[in-house]
């Protein structure tokens, strides 16, 4: 009947087709040979004690009991002959293990390495630790049969356990093969960036003078026909000088009529008067001016088109220079692209570069252009990334797009493999960080 409990164990373990499956059947059927009270199967070579448990439950990996599993690994782990683990009082003290032999009424625990070869150096992977509680201790015979049981339940566990390995490592080499072969694949490099809708050949509104912009007539995005008004300057001071300008004329004028009347008999009038015809002069060409000025304060547009202007509140209000540009009108008909380009990507780019452009008034459209212009200095976008301002046409015809539309950009490069066009950014990164 022994015999026969023997071969039924040996043979279920060396028969699972999983290390674990292996493990559990040692753990748990241990007992049909010896009497055994639980079982615990313990790694002699994973950093972890306890490999598995008799009924299956979940022992801690830093508890007492496995702190006393760790000391008897690290006193018999090179052994391939049974123990008698001591009992309370014994050699080798250990305060875990002391509180585990006195649970349970007493416990006797036998230390069986489950060997694979009489060869010493070829060391057992794995040991049972095997208790009888209620101060039952081990027999002689009990120990001798389970030394021979030991050789077939470590070679169906290691067995089982080295298929696992071979074929986790066929999976691992597979998967690394495929994966190199899918990061030589070639692809078109390329890289994206934001990009905006801006005029092309836009009519820019330059500050005809310095002064304060006291009122805007239009909004952006506004339509406007030539010579309508666009804004206006605070003219209260222009006004204030023209009437003084036109007051020193008329007493210009006076005093020059006097003289006139007195230079028929009055040398010295007479010889006055070229001073005062220069000063009537003077004074009307002052008005002039003003009145020029006052003329001005008053912006008009020479084309048709729409109003481009970022912030109008902000123009409201604001004192503005000679030459400023204050707006635009521009054609909606006639676009272009303006691409903020990451400065790392810069080297990418490439004059008559394709570029794919989805905005984000219709993501899921996607309309082809090129590259027409790559700059040099370097900006911030709105995002505050140091980029490289590039500019691109449309390379199809489209219907109206409406300036300061928002979107992304593609921009396509030369070919490469897609390991490099994966992995660029982060072994940049990783260059960076580690300072090569």
């Amino acid at each position: 009947m022994i015999l026969a409990r023997f071969i039924r164990l040996c043979s279920s373990v060396l028969a699972a087709s999983a290390p674990q499956e292996a493990a559990a059947l040692t753990v748990n059927r241990i007992s049909e040979l010896v009497r055994v009270d639980r079982a615990v199967l313990v790694s002699l070579e994973e950093k972890k004690p306890i490999a598995a448990v008799t009924g299956g439950g979940a022992v801690a990996q830093d508890g007492s009991f496995a702190d006393a599993v760790e000391a008897v690994r690290r006193q018999y782990g090179d052994m391939q002959n049974p123990a008698l683990i001591p009992a309370e009082g014994g050699q080798f003290k250990s305060l875990p293990l002391r509180k585990v032999q006195q649970s349970m009424g007493g416990t006797a625990v036998l230390w069986l390495p489950l060997w694979l070869d009489k060869d010493p150096k070829i060391q057992p992977a794995h040991a049972l630790w095997l208790e009888r509680w209620r101060g039952i201790p081990w027999e002689k015979a009990d120990v001798e049969l389970l030394q021979h049981a030991a050789l077939f339940l470590g070679h169906g566990i290691a067995r089982q356990r080295g298929a696992a390995r071979s074929k986790k490592g066929f999976l691992q080499t597979a998967f690394l093969v495929m994966l190199g072969i899918f990061l030589l694949f070639p692809v078109t490099s390329s890289v994206t960036a934001p990009v905006q809708v801006v005029p092309d050949l836009p009519h820019h509104i330059f500050a005809p003078m310095d002064g304060i912009l006291k009122d805007l007539f239009v909004q952006p995005g506004q339509h406007v026909n030539p010579d309508t008004v666009l804004f206006q300057y605070d003219a209260r001071v222009l006004e204030k000088r023209l009437d003084e300008a036109y007051r020193n004329v008329a007493v210009a004028k006076a005093t020059l009529a006097r003289l006139e009347g007195k230079a028929h008999r009055d040398p010295e009038a007479r010889a006055e008067l070229p001073v005062k015809q220069l000063e009537v002069e003077r004074a009307e060409a002052e008005a002039d001016f003003f009145a020029n000025q006052l003329a001005r304060s008053q912006v008009r547009t020479a084309k048709s088109g729409v109003i481009v202007l970022d912030d109008p509140d902000a123009l409201i209000g604001a004192s503005i220079r000679t030459g400023q540009v204050i707006l635009s009108v521009a054609d909606p008909s006639r676009t272009k692209l303006r691409v903020m380009v990451p400065a790392s990507d810069a080297g990418l780019l490439k004059e008559g570069a394709r570029v794919k452009i989805r905005l984000d008034s219709n993501p899921l459209r996607t309309v082809s252009a090129l590259i027409t212009r790559v700059g040099f200095e370097i900006k911030l976008s709105e995002d505050q990334v140091p980029s490289v301002l590039a500019e691109a046409v449309w390379s199809e015809k489209i219907v109206k797009v409406q300036p300061g539309q928002k979107g992304s950009a593609k921009i396509f490069g030369s070919s490469t493999l897609l390991g490099i066009q994966l992995l660029r950014k982060p072994l940049v990164k990783f260059r960076n960080f580690i300072g090569i």
